[in-house]
């Protein structure tokens, strides 16, 4: 079992007296968050990013539903508005092997994060750094390294007309994308 976690939500402001957080997943299908177990909450550190405070909670049985436009969650069976308001803030992080397998061409962002990406010519545009969400497509932000053609950070859209292939296996990206781009 795989002890590698990933990030999937931030806990927000309490919702009504009831022990209740507003929740924001960062998930394409919200309630199947509900599902991953278990969660892990991590308080993050104000100013140092990717350093926390304090020690993780870990949560068997997080509770969800949709409520008006966003989801809320209750993270403990007993709790009330008060403890609910010392959750605010926390990460939610889930074993990543808790995600389900995608199968297809559908990809997880972890996955495309460090992929080399090379145009149909052969030439190394250098590594996603991230996956952007634009709401129309996502966006592959391809950074140089020591081995592209150019130190250019690049934009490239998530679309069938830029992607020839997808290799995770490789940890190999090729598009359709000239370097002048």
């Amino acid at each position: 079992m795989s002890d590698e976690l990933i990030l999937i939500g931030r806990i927000g402001s309490p919702w009504g007296i009831q022990g209740f957080n507003w929740i924001q997943l960062f998930t394409g299908e919200p309630k199947q968050a509900f599902n991953y177990r278990p969660w892990t909450l991590r308080r993050p550190h104000p100013v140092k990013k990717g350093q926390y405070l304090g020690e993780d909670w870990v949560l068997d049985r997080p509770k969800g539903k949709a409520q008006a436009k966003g989801w809320v969650c209750k993270l403990t069976p007993d709790a009330d508005r008060n403890q609910a308001e010392s959750f605010k803030g926390y990460e939610v992080w889930v074993p990543l092997n808790s995600l389900p397998d995608l199968g297809g061409d559908d990809f997880y962002h972890h996955q495309l994060t460090g992929c080399r990406v090379v145009n149909a010519s052969g030439i190394d545009l250098g590594v996603v750094a991230s996956v952007m969400e634009t709401g129309a497509n996502d966006v592959l932000v391809v950074a140089a390294d020591a081995t592209s053609v150019d130190d250019a950070e690049r934009l490239i859209p998530w679309i069938d007309s830029a992607l020839v292939s997808v290799d995770i296996a490789q940890r190999l990206i090729k598009v359709d994308w000239d370097e002048a781009f």
